[in-house]
């Protein structure tokens, strides 16, 4: 491969390091978040304010009435960043194998699998997630925007249909190489 080409792989692998990296730091932030407001509610009430109350549109409203829902909540969104810096932890092993020059291996298209069923799993957990947002009152719903994601969904369908054009392109290519 030329220097240009290199640039655009180049920069896909140190975006996805950088996006699996952070995806991964803020998934073990929000997994300590939710158990430590599990394990000490009031604790951060107090750190909130003083007497366990936060002024919402002119009126008090009690952080510790929602505290066991906004720890699933947290337990939700730190599971899906884990998920995501799986997706990307095995994008980078795609785009390895494209540096290598060897993408349509048996490897990447299970990687391919894989990220589509995560991305499902994604979008259950979203459901759930946001279900427990609806359990919450409307000032402490950390929850709001987990919900099914169409796009969300597409890029799932995407991944699988990638994975079955991988695996044709490696059977045509060992059926040309058995031909030689």
């Amino acid at each position: 491969m030329n220097s240009q080409s290199n640039l655009p792989l180049s920069a896909s692998r140190m975006l996805v390091s950088i996006g699996g990296g952070l995806c991964a730091l803020c998934s073990i932030l929000l997994l300590i978040a939710g158990i430590l407001l599990l394990a000490w509610p009031d604790a951060l009430a107090k750190v909130i304010d003083e007497g366990a109350n936060v002024i919402v549109e002119g009126r008090k409203a009690s952080i510790t009435d929602s505290q066991p829902w906004i720890s699933f909540a947290l337990f939700g969104a730190a599971v899906m960043l884990g998920m995501a810096a799986d997706v990307l932890r095995r994008m980078m092993e795609i785009l390895k194998s494209v540096a290598r020059g060897d993408v349509f291996t048996a490897s990447s298209t299970a990687h391919l699998k894989q990220i589509g069923w995560i991305m499902i799993a994604m979008q259950i957990v979203a459901l759930v997630t946001g279900w427990v947002g609806r359990m919450l009152p409307v000032e402490h719903n950390i929850a709001d925007g987990f919900s099914l994601s169409f796009s969300g969904l597409l890029a799932a369908l995407l991944a699988f249909v990638l994975a079955q054009v991988f695996e044709q392109a490696r059977g045509m290519r060992d059926e040309l190489e058995g031909t030689v």
